[in-house]
């Protein structure tokens, strides 16, 4: 698995499909995922609010598939840090750059950049990116990794089947219009 380190924010994993695309992007090795157990918690809860037919059964599950798919991803002993995380727009997202610190990430990926001021991340080495941007950069460097991994996509998904193009205009609902736009052109321009 690749060295870099990513912390996901919770609001890039609410998104079934842009969370199965992050995951399998993962399982491909093109980066190393990291979350806490307050990012699961807050998961758990974005979920069942985002989407009345999910259970808490079937977010449990969901939840625990991620987990163990990804054994080394909870970033434990980030707690100590929390209070020293100075600068943010809502210190409600302090555990997300405790989390960052403690799991040796390089980036949080976002899709509220915003609450990540520079100022509060550079000490940390740390910056956001959102989910979008942090995409096509996964693009940028395995464009066949990254068509394979919506390729697999489509052949696990059985009920209902979906497409490239259903998984892609899934994606397009969520805030990765851009990358979107750029696999639609390289699959129109067959590279």
């Amino acid at each position: 698995m690749s060295g870099f380190r990513v912390v996901l924010d919770t609001c890039s994993l609410v998104p079934i499909a842009q969370a199965d695309l992050l995951l399998t992007l993962a399982g491909r090795g093109l980066y190393h995922p990291l979350w806490s157990d307050a990012v699961i918690g807050e998961l758990q809860y974005a979920i069942l609010l985002a989407n009345e037919l999910m259970t808490p059964e079937r977010v449990a599950r969901r939840l625990d598939a991620m987990n163990n798919a990804f054994e080394d991803a909870l970033v434990t002993g980030w707690e100590p840090l929390e209070d020293r995380i100075t600068g943010m727009a809502d210190d409600n997202d302090r555990h997300i750059v405790a989390a960052a610190i403690q799991g040796n990430a390089e980036a949080i990926v976002t899709d509220n950049v915003r609450d990540f001021p520079n100022q509060a991340l550079e000490p940390w080495g740390l910056h956001a990116i959102s989910t979008s941007d942090f995409l096509l950069d996964l693009l940028d460097l395995s464009q066949g990794a990254v068509i394979g991994a919506l390729i697999e996509m489509s052949d696990k998904r059985k009920n209902p089947p979906l497409t490239v193009d259903q998984i892609l205009d899934s994606l397009e609902l969520c805030p990765s219009v851009a990358f979107v736009r750029e696999v639609r052109a390289i699959i129109d321009n067959g590279s």
